[in-house]
């Protein structure tokens, strides 16, 4: 377990100056994963972190490249991954109602 630093608020360029409104949260825990999605200059970077307590927190970064666009970083914090049948399943769905998953379209065929 090592010590973790993320943020969460807003930072944006602005004729060249940077513009931030964050706080900072530092725990001691350990990274589970992360994914990210970019289009267009655009993207989405979310890291899974467990605390040394055993929550799970996530940190989701909403960033753009494009002048006068903000970044937005939120922190999310769950009890647990639980420890019975399902417990992922149950996690899963937190995530996608907390927004952090957003909803997908499967087509078969």
């Amino acid at each position: 377990m090592t010590t973790i630093t993320i943020w969460k608020g807003s930072r944006r360029v602005v004729l060249g100056d940077d513009i931030e409104f964050v706080e900072y949260e530092t725990f001691v825990g350990e990274e589970l994963g992360a994914t990210w999605e970019e289009e267009n200059s655009r993207g989405t970077h979310t890291v899974f972190y467990r605390t040394e307590g055993g929550k799970i927190v996530v940190h989701q970064v909403l960033w753009s490249r494009w002048e006068g666009e903000a970044t937005h970083a939120y922190i999310h914090v769950f009890p647990s991954l639980g420890g019975v049948n399902g417990a992922a399943a149950m996690f899963w769905r937190e995530l996608a109602q907390a927004g952090i998953i957003p909803p997908r379209t499967v087509t078969l065929g």
